[in-house]
């Protein structure tokens, strides 16, 4: 007969190796590159919906904000119950006439050596609020200068000569 081994029929013949040794391939790298590929498409897919999910979930761990706490104005200081106005006339010779009005209180002098001083004290309320000092200068046409103070700070001051010449300074 022929020279198979006893446990193959002669009819089949020989069969051939399971695994052939020369065209093994390497699997692994195409695996790899397959996975990686996966990954990507469904990162492209999936990618934006996942971002908002995370978002959505951080913002529901975040406290919502409340109003803000209200914001405390300091008290604006009293305003001074009086108020001190000085008017102040200098120059030379004398001046024909010196009129000092705050709100309804005035004062006329004639005749005035300069230098003159007048203080006044008023109310600190608005009908206090308008200042005026006219000087008219003296017949000899010496030059006069004029200014008031409120509470201490010049607010106006202005100058006239000549015969009879006239300072108005105001404030209202």
């Amino acid at each position: 007969m022929s020279h198979l081994p006893p446990h193959q029929p002669p009819e089949y013949g020989v069969a051939p190796p399971l695994h052939d040794e020369v065209r093994r391939t390497r699997k692994g790298p195409w695996i790899f590159l397959l996975i990686i590929a996966l990954l990507a498409v469904g990162g492209v897919m999936y990618g934006p919906r996942a971002v908002d999910a995370v978002r959505d979930a951080v913002q529901q761990a975040e406290p919502e904000p409340g109003p803000p706490p209200p914001v405390v104005q300091p008290e604006p200081p009293a305003p001074p119950s009086k108020r001190v106005v000085v008017f102040e006339v200098t120059g030379t010779g004398k001046a024909f006439n010196v009129t000092a009005t705050v709100g309804t209180s005035i004062h006329n002098e004639t005749g005035v050596t300069l230098p003159w001083t007048r203080t006044v004290e008023v109310p600190a309320d608005p009908a206090a609020e308008s200042v005026m000092l006219v000087v008219v200068a003296g017949p000899d046409g010496a030059e006069v200068h004029g200014r008031y103070t409120i509470d201490g700070a010049t607010v106006r001051e202005g100058k006239a000569s000549g015969p009879y010449g006239v300072l108005t300074i105001t404030d209202s």
